[in-house]
């Protein structure tokens, strides 16, 4: 399995490169555009790899540091994300600014991302959200926002109203369901989930 790779950049093309070792071999790399974009013909590069094995087809997917390759293998890890989404995923949102929408539930930066609709948006930042728990990512790790000496109490509802409107779900949206998600007796991440499914399945 192929894990890094250096060498010196013999082809640039729109969304690979193809990088050839001493040894003279040659070999074909995905990278997200901000890599393209800095890569010049003949420059020495190196770049930790994905090798992604697939129905007998094998291809590698190249990042500029081991943290963001991490980033990538949980992305693809979650629900209707493969690896070329994945990509563009990164292409389109560095790591701080993707893990940034994350831990804040930014479900309508995610939604910007070509080829994400609002319900993979809403899957990624769930599973995400877990995979990071699991597995912090040094160097990466969300800042909370200190908290006031002033305490501020509001109700279940409240909480999961402003959860999810700062999803980019509507108030009206968000309110058409509540009954629907507080009538069980669960646990508010349960009831998130709950309200996401009900909300995604009827966009």
């Amino acid at each position: 399995m192929i894990a890094y790779i250096e060498g010196t950049i013999f082809l640039l093309e729109s969304d690979y490169l193809i990088i050839q070792t001493e040894a003279g071999v040659g070999y074909q790399v995905f990278v997200p555009n901000p890599l393209l974009v800095q890569a010049t013909k003949n420059q020495k590069a190196q770049y930790h790899i994905h090798t992604h094995v697939r129905e007998g087809e094998m291809t590698l997917y190249g990042f500029e540091s081991l943290e963001e390759k991490k980033i990538f293998e949980m992305l693809i890890k979650t629900s209707g994300v493969g690896p070329k989404l994945g990509i563009v995923i990164l292409s389109t949102l560095r790591p701080p600014q993707l893990l940034e929408s994350i831990h804040s539930q930014n479900i309508s930066q995610l939604n910007a991302v070509p080829g994400i609709g609002k319900k993979t948006a809403s899957k990624i930042c769930l599973d995400m959200t877990d995979l990071l728990k699991k597995n912090p990512i040094p160097g990466q790790e969300f800042i909370k926002p200190q908290l006031t000496s002033e305490k501020v109490f509001h109700s279940p509802t409240d909480d999961l109203l402003s959860a999810l409107t700062n999803m980019g779900f509507s108030d009206r949206d968000v309110l058409s369901i509540l009954g629907q998600v507080q009538a069980e007796e669960n646990s508010f991440e349960e009831q998130i989930k709950k309200a996401l499914s009900l909300l995604t399945s009827s966009h």
